[in-house]
């Protein structure tokens, strides 16, 4: 029984996230500058997060992302999955403010560079500057792309 109160207190902390968002991104290989487009976070059975990203430009992807806690971890999972047919599992963090991502390991493709999100929401709680870096070794990282997202409601 203690298992399934912490998961449900955890899952209820990403509650920070429900709403709609404007989504600008910010890519050094892609035009136009910035990239926009919108995020719907939303509960499913108040079991787990659900994140519907829609972009308008081609050559970036839309996504569906399902949010979850992992006991084992002690941490968030998200489970990725974009118009391209790309599919991820990140471990993920949210304390204080601070949302962060990565990925280290292979899963439902193989792991050619390893991945880690950096999100920090303003005291508002209405916006959250972000970006993405990857790296070849694990040691050595580059600056990948940047986003903001804004909430509109």
């Amino acid at each position: 029984m203690m298992e399934s109160s912490t998961r449900k207190e955890m899952i209820m902390r990403l509650d920070f996230f429900i709403g709609t968002w404007t989504v600008e991104i910010i890519h050094p290989h892609l035009r136009p500058v910035p990239i926009v487009g919108e995020t719907r976070f939303e509960w499913l059975d108040d079991s787990y997060l659900i994140q519907h990203t829609k972009i308008e430009q081609p050559e970036f992807p839309s996504s569906t992302i399902i949010y979850d806690w992992n006991a084992p971890t002690g941490q968030y999972i998200q489970h990725y999955f974009d118009s391209r047919g790309v599919t991820r599992l990140y471990e993920m963090s949210f304390e204080s403010g601070i949302w962060k991502l990565w990925r280290e390991k292979p899963d439902f493709s193989p792991l050619d560079f390893v991945q880690r999100f950096i999100g920090t929401a303003d005291e508002s709680g209405n916006a959250i500057e972000a970006s993405w870096e990857q790296s070849e070794d694990g040691v050595t990282w580059e600056h990948d792309f940047r986003l903001t997202f804004k909430k509109t409601n």
